[in-house]
């Protein structure tokens, strides 16, 4: 019975890893930062992130706009901003 329960919460485990839909909001309105690869361009606030997923196997859908249904999204990023310039 032990085994049964261990294995059906594995098989669980795994579909629930490789189920991952992720929404990266990019609310930031455009701000970019030093890109630290290469200094001499620059990246998005939301680079670092969507790299950081997609080097664990995860690919999020990026948009400015907030989306009407986040129901189908497990994790949610929002990005605003770094500080303010004024």
């Amino acid at each position: 019975m032990k085994i049964n329960i261990i294995f059906v919460l594995m098989i669980l485990g795994l579909s629930i890893l490789s189920a991952q839909n992720v929404f990266l909001w990019d609310r930031d309105h455009g701000s970019e930062i030093s890109n630290p690869e290469d200094p001499w361009s620059y990246v998005g606030l939301e680079a670092g992130i969507k790299t950081a997923l997609s080097e664990n196997g995860i690919i999020a859908v990026v948009d400015s706009m907030l989306a009407d249904d986040l129901s189908e999204y497990d994790i949610i990023f929002a990005t605003a901003g770094i500080w303010c310039g004024g």
